[in-house]
């Protein structure tokens, strides 16, 4: 009986411990201004700062970056970037994403993937879509939505 126990106990630890690392929702809806988005294809990278909430971090503030390459179509660009998401409490979350922006209506379509960050988010891991409307109409300060939807194990 004790042997029993001795093997079911590291065992029960075991799934336990297991069960706890699991893919939880990961949803957010941001408001951002770019510096000036054009700059990820001609001086790159372009900056972003906003913020918003986001599930297991309250409201946020976020900052990130944009690298565009040559249009593989009239008007789309290929990207990529990184983000960096701050909750009030001051843990980070960040995230590398790839994606195209449509300069003929402003939509941003791609994925991202969790590359860490600080406090309870230090070992973070999951993916993600994201989709973004920025208004493209003016030179610099251009808006942006973005709506991001995945799944996060931390």
């Amino acid at each position: 009986m004790l042997r029993t126990r001795l093997f079911v106990f590291p065992l029960l630890l075991l799934v336990t411990a297991t069960a706890v690392a699991e893919d939880r929702p990961f949803k957010g809806r941001v408001s951002a201004t770019w510096d000036n988005i054009f700059l990820a294809l001609v001086a790159p990278p372009a900056t972003f700062q906003g913020g918003g909430p986001v599930t297991h971090m309250g409201n946020t503030t976020q900052t990130g970056n944009l690298f565009l390459a040559a249009p593989i179509a009239p008007g789309i660009y290929p990207g990529h970037g990184s983000v960096t998401i701050t909750a009030a409490y001051g843990d980070r979350l960040t995230f590398d994403y790839v994606g195209t922006l449509n300069a003929n209506n402003g939509e941003g379509i791609g994925t991202f993937v969790f590359t860490g960050g600080t406090g309870r988010f230090a070992k973070a891991k999951g993916r993600g879509i994201f989709y973004a409307l920025i208004d493209l109409s003016r030179p610099t300060l251009q808006h942006m939505t973005v709506d991001l939807d995945g799944k996060i194990d931390y």
